[in-house]
């Protein structure tokens, strides 16, 4: 995948993921913000986020006057907010970890579960149509795909990626 001109690369797995846990550390840069989408299917969409929910990675401090909502750091991006904020500063090294068991989803960040929600269900069908992917018919909707890292919204660093498939 490529991402808009002149920008930087989104990282996709080759491997595809139906059941998994994917732990990971983070850090952007000031006003830095990227993600980790799931369940992405290339067949679908021109870029990852047109099918894969994303797990979002970004300085709190610098966006909604530090407030917590849906485009939070941890957020199931634009369609749930975290249960709190325990992101650490730009340029400190968070702790993150998405798990997947058929619909039922987790974000944990830094030690803590932020989101959890079941995918599919009614309550999740609603948030999403109240957000920015009502109109991608197929965003959200595949059970196994790709995991891909976005790379075009400024300086992100990653270490100690870890997959666990559990199928």
């Amino acid at each position: 995948y490529a991402s808009a001109p002149g920008a930087g690369m989104d990282i996709v797995t080759r491997e595809t993921f139906t059941d998994f846990e994917f732990a990971f550390d983070w850090k952007v840069e000031e006003g830095g913000n990227s993600g980790v989408m799931w369940h992405v299917d290339e067949s679908a969409g021109d870029y990852p986020w047109m099918t894969g929910p994303e797990y979002q990675l970004l300085d709190d401090a610098a966006f909604n006057d530090g407030q917590i909502n849906k485009n939070s750091a941890a957020s199931n991006y634009d369609v749930q907010a975290p249960s709190e904020s325990v992101t650490r500063p730009a340029m400190q090294w968070n702790e993150a970890r998405i798990v997947v068991y058929g619909n039922h989803i987790e974000h944990w960040l830094n030690g803590v579960k932020v989101v959890e929600y079941e995918k599919g269900s009614e309550a999740h069908q609603a948030l999403v149509a109240e957000s920015k992917w009502t109109g991608y018919a197929t965003y959200g909707t595949t059970s196994t795909g790709h995991i891909a890292i976005q790379g075009d919204h400024g300086a992100v660093w990653f270490r100690n990626l870890r997959i666990r498939s559990t199928d």
